[in-house]
């Protein structure tokens, strides 16, 4: 199963969702919008209750959302795309675990006006995650990180058809 948690001031039937889901047809996308994280990960929680090998694709506050997720239940999830993650707040120190590094993938804009770029790199340093980098602002929009995006996806995420 492959879900995708949108951001904060994001719906979930953006345009990152519009560009997985042209490639992946099985995606989810639950509505978080109005909850603050709390309430998200109570949502997230129930969503992906009694699934295993799932795969999460988080952007920004989803981003941080699919972390914190994936800490507190690791056995639900085989894998994670943050996408200009949240993780530079208190929050984001409170994720404790992250999948190893083949499962994982961090995607992040230089000119990110929005989630510190050097934030981030420091989060990913903690847990031994390479950070790969655009040259693009907070919502990862050019064309070339729309394609990183799609890549970091198939990565961890192989499509059976």
């Amino acid at each position: 199963m492959l879900y995708f948690f949108h951001g904060l001031e994001s719906g979930p039937h953006g345009q990152k969702y519009h560009l997985l889901k042209g490639q992946y047809p099985e995606l989810q996308s639950p509505d978080f919008q109005g909850m603050d994280l709390n309430a998200r990960i109570q949502h997230a929680d129930a969503v992906t209750r009694d699934q295993h090998g799932v795969t999460l694709v988080g952007s920004s506050f989803g981003g941080l959302l699919a972390a914190r997720l994936y800490s507190m239940y690791p056995e639900r999830f085989k894998s994670l795309v943050l996408l200009a993650p949240a993780v530079h707040t208190e929050e984001g120190d409170r994720v404790q675990a992250l999948p190893s590094a083949s499962h994982i993938r961090v995607l992040h804009g230089r000119e990110d006006e929005i989630v510190p770029f050097d934030k981030v790199a420091q989060f990913c340093q903690r847990f031994g995650i390479n950070l790969i980098a655009v040259d693009d602002q907070h919502r990862l929009a050019s064309e070339a990180s729309q394609r990183m995006i799609l890549s970091c996806v198939a990565d961890v995420y192989p499509a059976v058809r």
